[in-house]
């Protein structure tokens, strides 16, 4: 009895945990089911798929820009932000991840890497202005997000600029390979 006792209330701690971890598992999908399939549609096209990821990435920060810009300003606009943001973020993560990957395998992506270092640009100014022209209050609600985004692009560009240098140098070596294949030679 003593033993039932003590393993019930552990159970209902078990279970307790169990479902909280359930909750923290699922998370917000950066990408619409339409954007699921162009990317899929692009796995064997790295520069392509860059570009497709970039794409991606100024429409979020065209969203937030259409939100800041609008004249009546919804209650939930600083939730939509930081969620645009995180979005971005993870769009980014995967830029990152994905040059990595066709880097690693000497697949030539120095399209896209332009392409990114002109968005990153770009987004290196959106995302200051984002913070200097946000009343404080709303601010509040997203500025770690904003500053981890700032902190990424600022990261992209450096990596981005390295990676075409490397690029630039296995093409002039002729030893850049033109099409994607995931064998390492």
């Amino acid at each position: 009895m003593r033993m039932l006792k003590c393993a019930l209330p552990a159970l209902a701690l078990l279970v307790s945990l169990n479902s909280l971890g359930g909750a923290q598992v699922k998370k917000r999908d950066p990408l619409t089911e339409q954007e699921v399939d162009q990317m899929r549609e692009t796995a064997d096209f790295p520069s392509k798929r860059l570009e497709l990821m970039i794409g991606f990435a100024r429409s979020r920060m065209k969203n937030i820009a259409d939100l800041r810009a609008a004249t009546k300003i919804p209650p939930e606009r600083p939730t939509k932000v930081h969620d645009l943001l995180q979005d971005f973020l993870a769009l980014l993560d995967e830029m990152d991840d994905n040059i990595d990957v066709y880097g690693a395998h000497k697949t030539d992506i120095r399209k896209g890497l332009k392409l990114l270092i002109e968005a990153d640009s770009e987004w290196q100014l959106q995302l200051r202005q984002l913070k200097e022209q946000s009343p404080p209050e709303e601010l509040q609600q997203y500025a770690f997000v904003l500053t981890n985004a700032k902190e990424a692009v600022n990261d992209s560009a450096k990596n981005t600029r390295e990676t075409l240098e490397e690029q630039d140098k296995l093409a002039a070596e002729k030893k850049l390979n033109k099409e994607w294949t995931e064998r390492k030679d």
